[in-house]
């Protein structure tokens, strides 16, 4: 009778590490339905409600209802900032949909999973390039789609959710010779996400110096540097009206720019500040956990060991692309921080990178590992038996069962709303009103209304001094007058700034919750406001119960009109 160890073994190097073209069909078809799989389960959180959208979505998207309806946002610093740093080509691809009719948060929202599903065919293939065996290609493919489900980047549908795309596409047309279509995807790289031009121009160069380099690598470098210049030019060239780019220096003496902060970037701790920081730091989120394997991967090459892993001789040259993807994106992540900001944030140079080589070498070794174990495993015991079905359940558990070990899967970071009866009421207001909050929920006003909003968290970044030097002075006035007991001033901040409605929450006047707002950078205009508050009830929160309009689960809209006919 025929055991179960010396069958499993043979069934897994004919199916899985043969390079057929029946094979390799067989573990794409798998690739591309757990994409579908994963693209079902976003939708059902993208779909869960009619006021739901991408946390990113609220300052990169929330403008472009203008593609709808122009006359929105009239005269709003803040959508026309928003939508003069938006990359042309994510622009277009959004004011096409809007032509034949998909409006953009229903376009943003079908995207994700259609990026998810072409990034995981570029995967496979780029993973069968480097080494010619289905299942780590397949199991690469399943490594990189939970990483990018189990954080914001793809299901956002901002520019950073195409740049993994092309990333895998670019290196896919430039490991299989096809210049030109390298150079087209190159092209698109500077339409959707210009930082990786540089990271790919870089490549190149390190490519064309490498030792026993493919041929053309010159011609490859010297057509991606014309690419380049003609996608990054109007970026050089551009005179934006919000302009310059915050200094260094300047950041640095910046409240906005320390830890708990809006734009947080400097911390004290050199790790966190160099490794792990959202914006500063090399590497990208540990997820999903099984990605730390690939840490094993030095070790296994070790010449020694090397030999006796027969799966890691059949590396190919193409290998050599996953080192010179990091050495680029290093070279690029350390450029970015000695030109802060000119080259924005540095972290943009490195994550998206190292999650497609840390995919693709946690698979190599859990594979590896996997096909080694079996291979020792050819006599017929009963444990042999045993152990064998434990080391293919074991690996289909930690790679394509990874998810089901979790409370929670998908952590995409998206907003669903409940606020139905404040949004309802301000989608009746004229276009042109304005709505001035220090609430959280002034993130929601824009995108879910299509009414402005004066300042809010989201919108208040503090990258470009023409951009921020108007927001502040918002902010601040804000303060001054929703904690001011003086009528006068709540008055005067009304009519300059044209404020129609107020937003409140029940945050707004609590002295516990205060020092925990998004403003609380912001002294010693918070210290002032909580010695305000102790003493006597501002004008705000005196007028609040005449002045309502809508009361929606504890968000208050308060009627600027009847603040301003209210007598001391």
């Amino acid at each position: 009778m025929k055991t179960i160890a010396p069958t499993i073994a043979p069934w897994f190097h004919n199916y899985g590490l043969r390079a057929t073209p029946k094979n390799q069909r067989l573990w794409l078809t798998a690739s591309l339905v757990m994409a579908v799989i994963y693209g079902i389960l976003f939708w059902r959180v993208a779909f869960a409600g009619p006021y739901t959208i991408p946390d990113d979505g609220r300052q990169h998207l929330f403008w472009m209802l203008r593609y709808v309806d122009p006359s929105l946002f009239p005269g709003d610093i803040i959508a026309d900032y928003f939508q003069s740093v938006a990359p042309a080509g994510y622009k277009a691809l959004y004011w096409l949909g809007a032509q034949v009719g998909l409006h953009p948060f229903l376009l943003s929202k079908l995207l994700p999973p259609l990026l998810g599903v072409v990034g995981t065919a570029y995967c496979f293939h780029l993973a069968m390039a480097i080494i010619p065996a289905p299942l780590v290609a397949f199991t690469s493919t399943v490594i990189l789609n939970q990483s990018l489900w189990m954080w914001d980047e793809l299901a956002s549908a901002t520019p950073k959710a195409f740049n993994i795309l092309l990333i895998l596409a670019f290196l896919h047309y430039v490991v299989r010779q096809r210049l030109l279509l390298a150079a087209l995807v190159l092209g698109l790289q500077g339409l959707f996400y210009p930082q990786t031009v540089f990271i790919s121009v870089v490549l190149l160069g390190v490519r064309a110096m490498w030792p026993h380099r493919q041929r053309h690598a010159w011609r490859f470098l010297g057509l991606g540097l014309i690419v380049a210049t003609i996608v990054l030019l109007p970026y050089a060239l551009d005179t934006s009206p919000y302009g310059p780019v915050v200094t260094l220096e300047q950041a640095k003496a910046m409240a906005e720019f320390q830890p708990g902060s809006r734009n947080a970037f400097f911390y004290d701790d050199p790790l966190r500040y160099w490794l792990f920081a959202a914006r500063s730091g090399l590497l990208p989120p540990v997820v999903p956990v099984t990605i730390c394997v690939a840490l094993f991967l030095p070790l296994l090459c070790h010449p020694r060991l090397r030999q006796r892993l027969p799966l890691l001789q059949t590396i190919t040259a193409d290998g050599a692309v996953l080192h010179q993807l990091g050495i680029a994106s290093g070279i690029m992540f350390l450029a970015a921080h000695g030109l802060l900001f000119r080259l924005h944030l540095p972290s943009r140079y490195s994550r998206h990178s190292l999650k497609i080589i840390v995919a693709i070498a946690a698979a190599l070794v859990l594979v590896t590992l996997l096909d080694s174990a079996l291979r020792r495993l050819g006599r017929n015991h009963l444990w042999q038996q045993g152990l064998a079905l434990a080391l293919v359940a074991g690996f289909a558990t930690v790679t394509v069962g990874y998810p089901c070990l979790l409370n929670s899967f998908l952590n995409v970071v998206y907003v669903n709303s409940s606020h139905t009866v404040l949004y309802q009421y301000l989608q009746q207001q004229p276009h042109d009103i304005r709505i001035a909050s220090l609430a959280k929920e002034a993130e929601n006003i824009p995108p879910f209304t299509g009414r402005s909003v004066l300042v809010s968290p989201g919108h208040s970044v503090a990258y470009h001094q023409g951009y921020y030097a108007q927001i502040r002075p918002r902010i601040l006035d804000l303060m001054a007058a929703q904690y001011s007991p003086a009528l006068a001033q709540l008055k005067s901040v009304i009519t300059t700034y044209d404020i129609d409605f107020w937003l409140l929450d029940e945050h707004s006047f609590n002295l516990e919750t205060l020092p925990e707002q998004w403003f609380k950078q912001f002294e010693p205009e918070l210290t002032t406001a909580m010695e305000q508050l102790q003493q006597q009830p501002p004008a705000l929160q005196r007028l609040q119960p005449t002045c309502t309009v809508v009361n929606d689960q504890g968000k208050t809209l308060i009627s600027a009109a009847c603040m301003l006919e209210a007598q001391e």
